[in-house]
């Protein structure tokens, strides 16, 4: 899967280039068409197809009635921009992700991020104050997330 922190720079043309790591990657596991949208935090998520496909199957477990649902969608699909990375892979972000991403002509650079079964894509500045925020939180959300089943031990407690 994806893994990493790679620096890359929006073109003029509004696209950012994949490390050759990510290519190979998306290369060897077949993810040619990827997914674009509004992520969380400033970030833009890229799901290559197999797994937006998941997300979509997901998403559409809730009624269209439940407001919450509806909100979400209209946030996470109303964004999104099918691509394929070009032959030096390259890949376009639609002007609306820029801007959510905090990204333009005068503020080009940019972070792609590995987070196992997508990739994210950052302004530089907005990724390093996520991870400086998040700096203070990391021990404890490891303890939490990877806490021996059967320990009893509640997270909080330890």
């Amino acid at each position: 899967m994806y893994f990493g922190e790679f620096t890359t720079t929006l073109d003029d043309k509004g696209r950012v280039t994949m490390a050759s790591q990510l290519r190979k990657t998306a290369d060897v596991l077949s993810h040619a068409v990827w997914f674009m949208t509004r992520g969380f935090d400033g970030s833009v998520f890229l799901f290559p197809k197999e797994r937006w496909d998941a997300i979509r199957g997901e998403a559409g477990r809730y009624s269209s009635m439940d407001s919450r649902a509806v909100d979400f969608r209209r946030m996470f699909f109303g964004s999104v921009s099918e691509v394929r990375p070009d032959g030096q892979g390259r890949i376009p972000v639609a002007q609306h992700l820029q801007k959510h991403a905090g990204l333009s002509q005068s503020a080009k650079d940019a972070v792609l991020v590995g987070c196992d079964d997508h990739l994210e894509l950052w302004s530089t500045d907005g990724w390093a104050k996520y991870q400086k925020a998040m700096e203070s939180k990391y021990k404890e959300m490891g303890r939490e997330l990877f806490q021996p089943a059967g320990s009893g031990e509640s997270a909080a407690g330890r």
